[in-house]
């Protein structure tokens, strides 16, 4: 995986290049303008699962090591709602922090790929136009950052599997296109804080995403 993710990113990056230079020269038609910003979204797409597919290896190999820092809470969250698949969502996103000046000891970009995920699954499988709720509760030893929806079940049986890698709940396969790799890299993301992740879903209350992680995770550079 770390071979093909290295392999998949040159190109891409080329491809993008070279989309994103087609628009600032100007001078394109509105449906050569709307094709050539297809091709920049879809290549940034792809770029971030190539992403995911290398983590995922460094995870796999435990060669990760956490470049940790000072993080306030609520200011990770708002960065993560800033990405590319939160934006169509954000009338729909509703905010609790129990301690908004609070911060905690993170790889920063890590622990925003974990709730990048969350709020990627929010959106896919959440019933269109339904309140998706982002909440944080910190406590002296740990942070807890949920992400809760209303929309598709979780199965009893797949609640532990759907964080193993590639696996897929098999009512879902065809109805909501993924790779099986983002809830994966999630809970290997972390445990490398030496935290854990868990998900709690049913019919009545909606389905919830959490990830715990100590205060003072560290780890060398």
């Amino acid at each position: 995986m770390d071979a093909l993710g290295h392999e998949f990113k040159n190109p891409l990056a080329t491809v993008q290049t070279a989309s994103s230079g087609l628009i600032e020269l100007g001078g394109l038609t509105a449906t050569q303008c709307e094709l050539a910003m297809l091709i920049e979204n879809e290549t940034v797409r792809l770029n971030e699962l190539c992403t995911r597919l290398l983590l995922t290896a460094k995870l796999e190999a435990e060669q990760v090591g956490l470049k940790t820092d000072q993080v306030n809470v609520s200011e990770l969250i708002s960065e993560v709602l800033t990405s590319r698949s939160a934006v169509e969502i954000q009338d729909r996103i509703e905010i609790v922090v129990d301690d908004p000046a609070r911060c905690f000891w993170v790889d920063r970009g890590m622990v925003g790929m974990i709730l990048t995920q969350y709020v990627d699954n929010a959106r896919k499988y959440s019933t269109p136009g339904s309140p998706i709720r982002i909440a944080a509760q910190v406590s002296q030893a740990d942070v807890v950052i949920s992400v809760h929806n209303f929309g598709s079940m979780v199965r009893s049986e797949d609640k532990e599997r759907i964080f193993d890698r590639f696996y897929r709940a098999a009512d879902l396969k065809t109805s909501v296109s993924g790779t099986g790799i983002g809830l994966s890299v999630a809970r290997k993301a972390a445990e490398a804080h030496h935290g854990h992740v868990w998900v709690k879903s049913d019919e009545g209350e909606g389905t919830t995403f959490f990830v715990s992680i100590p205060v003072g995770a560290r780890r060398k550079h």
